[in-house]
């Protein structure tokens, strides 16, 4: 059993990290008066535990820190490791060599590591106390501890003995022991305390565990029901589901199929659009001529209406020339006055004759033009007919077509409709 090697680091004067080896036999650290020995014996003391200051030549805990010098600034933190050799399984732990760490911050703060995981003090005391080394044991006889020991007072010097004995740490133990033996007491008096509020209602008690596994077992029951009755569902709604998939596909297909139609139709609707566009302005067109027609209809009938005044103009004027000749064929005349006379009633029976007939001709010409207008309009009525038929067919497959197209888009978006329900 023994100390393989100290690691200080910013403890007291050693601003650097100083390693000090110790191998078996008797290890001596020697030098002149104020060269930093005793801080070997300080630095393993503090790493053990030391809680007291001045045991360890110092006023607060700060001081074991480096305070810097001329050359190097001072530091905040202070680090010392004991690397233990425990082959011989001297101390409680599941190691050949154990290291204890203790590291000090100058606001105060102390960490402990048992083997590099951090642990309290109470603990590393713990270790050292069941190792029966302790910070007063005689394991560690610091400077002039042999005359404090023989200028003890009786209880000091008892307690000294007793830890070096290892009777402090069953002390220790003791004492916990007779603490936890209190809080036991003391709980075991809550629970007392428990029962007697608790024995009046361990009938209710014992109902309510009664209903309570009841209902667990009816809990069962219902959740195997469940199961049974989700299975069955599930599969239903799974069938349902690969039937109505089959039916989407189906009409998929023939949405498909439909719509390949309708797209075959785009071209003939264009078609269909293009002949009634042609033939709305093949109406406009015979619509315009029919109007033109209308209007010389209209002329002729006034040239008709003209006529047959002119003509009843000369009727009336036939009339007349007939009752002057007859008026002059009942005057008494002589040969040369009948013969002048005849000759101008010719004359005037020629020119009427004759302006008749060119009436007559005029009229002639005008009932062929009137007949010929009339024919020509009765076949664009008629053609017009036939557009105006063209156009409401084709007008009327569009309507049908537009409602076949609504009709598909509507089943195609309640068989989506129902296929995101199931």
């Amino acid at each position: 059993m023994y100390l393989r090697r100290v690691e200080a680091y910013g403890f007291k004067a050693f601003a650097d990290r100083q390693v000090f080896e110790f191998g078996p036999g008797l290890t001596a650290v020697v030098g002149p008066n104020g060269s930093g020995k005793s801080n070997v014996s300080d630095a393993i003391r503090w790493a053990l535990g030391e809680q007291s200051a001045r045991s360890i030549r110092a006023r607060k805990t700060g001081d074991v820190i480096f305070s810097g010098s001329d050359g190097r600034r001072e530091m905040g933190v202070a680090e010392v490791t004991l690397y233990l050799d425990n082959s011989e399984q001297w101390m409680p732990i599941d190691f050949d060599e154990v290291s204890v760490s203790r590291r000090a911050y100058r606001s105060g703060e102390s960490e402990y590591r048992i083997n590099g995981q951090k642990v309290r003090l109470l603990d590393v005391q713990d270790l050292f106390r069941r190792a029966q080394v302790g910070q007063n044991s005689y394991a560690m006889m610091s400077q002039g501890l042999v005359d404090e020991v023989l200028s003890l007072r009786p209880l000091e010097r008892r307690r000294l003995i007793e830890e070096a004995a290892d009777v402090h740490r069953h002390r220790i133990e003791l004492t916990r022991a007779e603490r936890r033996l209190g809080q036991t007491r003391d709980n075991l008096g809550h629970v007392r305390v428990l029962i007697r509020e608790l024995a009046p209602r361990l009938r209710q008690l014992e109902r309510q565990s009664q209903r309570a596994a009841r209902y667990r077992e009816l809990e069962a029951e219902l959740g195997a029901a469940l199961e049974a009755y989700y299975e069955i569902e599930l599969r239903r709604a799974r069938d349902e589901h690969t039937a109505a998939q089959a039916r989407h596909d189906q009409r998929t297909e023939a949405f498909a199929v439909a719509q390949r139609g309708s797209e075959a139709l785009v071209p003939r609707i264009a078609a269909a659009e293009q002949a009634v566009t042609a033939a709305r302005a093949e109406l406009e067109r015979t619509q315009r001529h029919e109007r033109e027609l209308t209007e010389q209809a209209l002329a002729l009938n006034q040239q008709l209406a003209l006529s047959e005044q002119r003509r009843e103009l000369l009727d009336v004027r036939n009339g007349e020339i007939a009752a002057s000749i007859a008026d002059l064929e009942a005057l008494p005349l002589d040969e040369d006055n009948a013969g002048s006379v005849s000759v101008m009633l010719d004359a005037r029976v020629a020119e009427t004759e004759t302006a008749l007939g060119t009436t007559r001709d005029a009229l002639r010409s005008a009932d062929e033009t009137v007949r010929e207008t009339l024919r020509e309009l009765t076949m664009l009525e008629a053609r017009r007919a036939r557009i105006d038929a063209d156009i409401a067919g084709i007008v009327r497959r569009g309507e049908q077509e537009a409602v076949r197209r609504a009709n598909r888009d509507r089943q195609r978006e309640a068989a989506g409709a129902r296929r995101l329900e199931l």
